[in-house]
């Protein structure tokens, strides 16, 4: 199983990491270097403007490759001004970890990471990749007062906050039922209850003395490309990239430790998982990715890792970069494959939500 492994399941869901405040001298060095790297890769992008809108996510993709995983501490507000688009410091914020950072990323913070870079390739500034990243990962309470960067306007479910923000922002748009992928969607009903997954947070030390403010309810759509087509090589082909895929589960069905996920959390969810999706051609013996199988012996996990090779002239395929949980770090796997592997046995699987880039 791909998506949560242990009962960091009931402080991860909605793409909210809870975590404690880091010292202040390691936050601003992981900050610095953060912001250096991204300046990098900026720079590097400058070379890679002519390529296709799927190469330059490739290329993004393999910078973000090997990145550990990061089950707490991914996300924060840190001490940015929160009425501000670009870096300015001195702010006090509930959650005091970096707004983005490089030294560890969970499926969510790779992919606000991999956009924000991808919408900035042409400015080649960290002010630009900064709004972008902001546009991005926050507006999920419409900015209230004026303020960006709040704890409370981020975008912390993504069937109800990131999708619906970023297609105002002009930066995504749902394919899942365009052109041929229409015949084969379908349509899941959630309720999303804000209001409980917040106040739950106040289960955790660090909240106990927040003012808590009520969020309404809402009901959400969302439109997913079931298992079996994926599992019949139906629609691998039609599917637009470059993208975000996302994994698409059962609510009534998705547990825990032999609870439903919903009653841990508060919520209903339907996201369990997200990453990039694109288009990327090997040559014959090119490894295409690294195979993980893992078994328990004696008490201990032992796994073990076989390269697979393009074994025809060219391989086209449809590569998933995502962070994975049980490798602990980013990788890159052709799409059914990763389904295959990692979601198709279980029965909360129902398929898979594309918004295009």
């Amino acid at each position: 199983m791909e998506y949560y492994r242990s009962f960091r399941i009931k402080i991860f869901l909605a793409g909210c990491l809870l975590s404690t405040t880091l010292h202040a001298n390691h936050y601003h060095e992981i900050f610095a270097y953060s912001r250096q790297q991204i300046a990098e890769i900026l720079q590097e992008l400058k070379t890679k403007r002519a390529l296709s809108s799927d190469a330059q996510i490739a290329f993004i993709a393999k910078h973000l490759e090997d990145i550990p995983y990061l089950y707490q501490q991914a996300m924060g507000e840190g001490d940015w001004q929160a009425n501000s688009w670009i870096y300015k410091p001195g702010a006090l914020h509930f959650k005091q970890n970096p707004v983005y950072r490089m030294d560890g990323l969970n499926c969510q913070t790779l992919v606000q990471v991999a956009m924000a870079l991808y919408e900035s390739s042409h400015a080649h500034s960290l002010d630009e990749f900064d709004k972008n990243y902001l546009r991005i990962s926050y507006g999920a309470a419409g900015n209230p007062d004026g303020e960006i960067v709040h704890f409370y306007n981020r975008n912390h479910f993504i069937e109800a906050d990131f999708n619906p923000v970023n297609h105002r922002n002009g930066i995504l748009k749902d394919v899942t039922r365009a052109g041929i992928l229409s015949s084969y969607a379908k349509n899941l009903h959630a309720h999303i209850n804000r209001h409980e997954w917040f106040l739950r947070q106040r289960y955790q030390k660090f909240y106990t003395q927040l003012p808590l403010k009520h969020f309404n309810s809402e009901e959400i759509d969302i439109s997913y490309l079931p298992a079996d087509v994926f599992a019949a090589h139906k629609i691998q082909d039609a599917i637009p990239t470059p993208a975000i895929a996302e994994v698409v589960r059962d609510p009534d069905k998705w547990r825990y430790a032999g609870m439903l996920v919903k009653n841990i959390i508060g919520t209903e969810l339907t996201v369990s998982h997200l990453g990039l999706l694109y288009r990327k051609t090997f040559k014959h013996g090119d490894v295409i990715y690294h195979k993980v199988a893992c078994e328990w012996y004696d008490q201990k996990k032992m796994c073990e890792s076989a390269a697979i090779y393009c074994q025809k002239k060219t391989c086209k395929e449809l590569m998933f970069t995502h962070a994975s949980t049980s490798q602990h770090h980013v990788v890159s796997i052709p799409l059914f494959d990763y389904l295959r592997d990692n979601q198709m046995e279980d029965k909360s699987f129902l398929g898979v939500h594309v918004e295009r880039m």
